[in-house]
């Protein structure tokens, strides 16, 4: 119990710790983005949809702390993707989060990342394991909002993380060709890499 206390002292302590050595910069981060005349809203979703996501699980999919597995699931869609769809759009449609509080929970290990003192807890990553049917609905959300990002061309073309088709190995094809096609120019490249890293 002392070991969990002190994990979460720590995990829970270190956005604040990390924000009082940040200085307030003079752009905000909507500099970045490009702007859009269209709102956004979440739309309701339909049985055959969450049919879908439920058929398409993972059997071996971690099953968290309501102990409904990802294999049970997925044996039954047909049974249980009506009900699942009115509790997600009860949830899309006021927007308060209604869904049963136990699917709101995760279960959270702390990991060792193999190096440094096994008793400091800035050496250990926390691996969160949510109920699989949070994770269907996580789904359904994801859609919607990346599918509205793509309609509206919000997303930069450079952005390589979390995207259908894309990678780290698409990021290094794109920063390579460009480099390339400067030395074909006479240009000289410049390259700075950062790496960030956590540290309390």
């Amino acid at each position: 119990m002392e070991a969990a206390e002190i994990f979460n002292t720590f995990f829970s302590e270190i956005g604040p710790n990390l924000n009082k050595d940040v200085v307030d910069a003079d752009a905000s981060y909507t500099d970045f983005l490009k702007g859009t005349d269209k709102t956004f809203s979440f739309c309701e979703t339909s049985p055959a949809y969450v049919y879908s996501l439920l058929s398409k699980l993972s059997r071996t999919k971690a099953t968290g702390p309501v102990n409904i597995s990802a294999k049970l699931l997925k044996e039954c869609p047909d049974l249980i993707c009506e009900s699942l769809s009115l509790i997600f759009n009860q949830s899309l449609r006021t927007g308060t989060g209604i869904s049963p509080n136990e699917w709101k929970n995760a279960r959270v290990t702390p990991l060792y990342k193999n190096s440094g003192k096994r008793n400091d807890p800035s050496n250990y990553r926390l691996i969160s394991v949510i109920p699989v049917v949070t994770k269907v609905f996580e789904r359904i959300i994801y859609d919607q909002l990346y599918d509205y990002l793509l309609q509206k061309n919000l997303l930069s073309t450079h952005q390589s993380g979390f995207r259908a088709l894309h990678s780290t190995v698409t990021a290094l094809l794109e920063a390579t060709d460009s480099w390339a096609l400067n030395i074909d120019r006479g240009l000289i490249n410049a390259v700075v890499f950062l790496e960030f890293k956590k540290s309390v």
